[in-house]
C-alpha cells in the first residue's frame, strides 16, 4: 500500500514539474517578446522525474539575462509587464516548488546575494567567477583570438568530442579589437576570398556576456594572457539532440599574426 502510494505522490509531482516547466517557458517567451528579444525554444526531451527546471531551462534563462543585461548597458528599458499578473494566476503551482526552485519567475537556482552576484552559473556543474570589465578587457583588446577547439557540452557538464577537427573545410573564427570596433577576419574554403567586417561588440560585467556584432552571444568563463574560453549556442542541435550548450576555446595571438591577418583581408564585406 505504501509502495502504491509513494508512487502516486511521485506521479502527481512529476505532473506538477510539467506544468510548471509549461508556465515558466511561456513566461520567459513573454519577456521576450515584450523586450523585442529573438527567443527560439523547442519542447522539452527531459526523461524521468521533473523538477519543473533543468540544464536546457536554465540555459533559455541565461540567455534571456543576457540579452535583457545587453539592452540596459545600451542604456534601452528593459519591461517585464504583465509578468507578475501571470505569476499570480499560477502561484498555486509554484509555490510548493519555490524553496527548491529558487526563482520562479526565470526558473533557476538562486546563488548567493541576487543583487550582487559573485558568479555566473549556465548549468548544474558549470558555475565560473565573474570577471570585471577592466580585466577582461586588459586581456581581450590585446592582439587577435582565434578559435582552436569547439565542443557538444551536456546537462551534466560533460563534453562531446572535439568538433572542428571532424568538419572538412571549417575555418575558425577569428577577430581583433581595433579601437572600439571588432575586426572579425573571414575567409571561405569554397573560393580563396579573405574579407573582413568592423563589428560592435560589448561586454557585461555582471554576466560575463559577450556580444559581437549580430553574430555571436558568448558567456566568457575564464580569459587570459593566452587562451580564453566561452560558452554559447550548440553548434548543431540536429547533430548534439541533448546538448544544451556549446563550448569555444580561443587562443591569444600577437600583433604580429594580426598583421598577417590584416595583410590577408584587405577587402571589407559590404
Amino acid at each position: 500500500m505504501i509502495l502504491v502510494e509513494n508512487r502516486i505522490e511521485k506521479s502527481i509531482a512529476m505532473e506538477r514539474g510539467k506544468q510548471i516547466c509549461k508556465i515558466l517557458k511561456d513566461i520567459r517567451k513573454q519577456i521576450a517578446q515584450e523586450n523585442d528579444i529573438e527567443f527560439v525554444t523547442s519542447e522539452c526531451q527531459h526523461k524521468g522525474d521533473c523538477a519543473g527546471t533543468c540544464p536546457k531551462c536554465e540555459a533559455e534563462v541565461r540567455y534571456l539575462e543576457s540579452q535583457l543585461a545587453r539592452r540596459r548597458s545600451s542604456g534601452r528599458t528593459t519591461r517585464l509587464v504583465g509578468v507578475s499578473l501571470g505569476l499570480a494566476a499560477v502561484a498555486p503551482a509554484l509555490i510548493s516548488c519555490s524553496t527548491d526552485m529558487g526563482d520562479p519567475v526565470m526558473g533557476m537556482p538562486l546563488i548567493g546575494d541576487q543583487e550582487h552576484p559573485q558568479n555566473v552559473q549556465l548549468g548544474e556543474n558549470l558555475i565560473f567567477d565573474l570577471i570585471g570589465h577592466n580585466q577582461f578587457m586588459a586581456a581581450f583588446a590585446a592582439g587577435g583570438w582565434q578559435q582552436t577547439e569547439m565542443y557538444d557540452v551536456y546537462p551534466d557538464g560533460g563534453l562531446g568530442e572535439e568538433i572542428m577537427s571532424r568538419i572538412d573545410g571549417y575555418t575558425s573564427i577569428r577577430f581583433a579589437v581595433k579601437e572600439d570596433k571588432l575586426k572579425y577576419y573571414r575567409s571561405y574554403n569554397s573560393k580563396p576570398v579573405h574579407d573582413y567586417a568592423m563589428l560592435d561588440f560589448s561586454y557585461d560585467e555582471w554576466s560575463n556576456g559577450l556580444w559581437i556584432g549580430n553574430l555571436h552571444n558568448f558567456t566568457v568563463a575564464s580569459i587570459n594572457e593566452e587562451e580564453m574560453v566561452c560558452y554559447g549556442p550548440v553548434f548543431s542541435q540536429k547533430w548534439a539532440p541533448e546538448a544544451f550548450l556549446g563550448k569555444y576555446v580561443f587562443r591569444h595571438v600577437g600583433e604580429e599574426t594580426v598583421a598577417e591577418w590584416d595583410e590577408l583581408h584587405t577587402e571589407e564585406a559590404e
